[in-house]
């Protein structure tokens, strides 16, 4: 990776004001994203890999013995949780995403009102720095399918052997199984949770995105929690700092989306960021043509 690269945020005119304004940026709960849609998508990866296993891996057959069947058993309740893994209101994802790309048509469309807006570029470097103080992290997402399930297997083989030997090695196999089996399960289930907001469906690749995310359970989130209005709910969402030296946002680009007036939107930005304290190193324009 090199130590330049730059991420780029792409938001609305009134975004990029409350950021300057505030030297934050949002991460929202993924279930009031179109985002809910890819947990989904790594959820249904999961489940098909379990079923995979079952039916061709002979350690996972139910058998008359009880330690033979262990593995049956794991996966019996892996399947029992999987259906219903999602974030709910006791603990969710928080996402806020970034792109390699900075004048990218679909994400103007999809971040920017009408495709008006800006993409705010950031020190992969500064961000890691910032989000890691937090308690955040910024992953890069993986769109290769065989890399999801390979990685997906990978933790399922090392839950599984771990399940069996603990309850196949327990002195008290029945105490063990009452008191072991699902907690084994479920923390592979928390292992699977913390990977899936990173895949994403090959379909997306040209976004190269990274996203910042934050898993907060109801204790943690209750101090953290802000809510703003959405077009036909209440919207929940974390906040966390930018790059600031000696009190100064530093940003790294800003490009200025489709505009039928480039000159203007490029005088009103550099007379924002002036009154504002700001530290941009360069301003651009999105070369793509103005209709949206």
């Amino acid at each position: 990776m090199n130590n330049d690269k730059i991420v780029y945020h792409y938001t609305s005119l009134e975004g990029l004001i409350a950021i300057i304004n505030s030297q934050r940026i949002w991460a929202t709960d993924i279930l009031y994203l179109n985002d809910a849609s890819e947990f989904k998508y790594s959820k249904n990866i999961l489940y098909e890999e379990v079923k995979k296993l079952r039916k061709k891996d002979p350690r996972f057959k139910l058998t008359k013995n009880f330690d033979d069947s262990l593995g049956y058993f794991f996966y019996e309740i892996l399947e029992e949780n999987i259906e219903k893994l999602f974030p709910s209101e006791h603990f969710s994802f928080y996402l806020c995403s970034f792109s390699e790309e900075k004048d990218l048509l679909s994400q103007w469309r999809g971040y920017c009102q009408n495709g008006i807006g800006f993409s705010i570029g950031f020190s992969l470097d500064r961000l890691k720095d910032n989000f890691k103080q937090a308690s955040f992290t910024i992953s890069q997402c993986i769109y290769d399918k065989k890399e999801q399930i390979d990685l997906i297997n990978g933790l399922l083989k090392k839950a599984s052997a771990k399940f069996i030997s603990e309850i196949r090695n327990s002195i008290d196999k029945k105490d063990a199984w009452d008191t072991k089996s699902k907690y084994l399960a479920l923390e592979f289930i928390s292992q699977f949770i913390k990977l899936a907001p990173a895949f994403k469906h090959p379909q997306f690749i040209e976004e190269k995105e990274w996203r910042v995310i934050s898993s907060l359970q109801t204790p943690k989130v209750t101090k953290l929690l802000r809510f703003r209005p959405g077009k036909t709910m209440i919207i929940p969402y974390v906040e966390f700092f930018l790059p600031v030296e000696d009190g100064k946002l530093m940003i790294d680009e800003i490009v200025i989306g489709p505009t039928n007036d480039n000159l203007l939107s490029v005088s009103s930005l550099k007379l924002l960021l002036m009154s504002k304290n700001v530290i941009c190193r360069k301003i651009s324009s999105s070369t793509i043509p103005y209709r949206m």
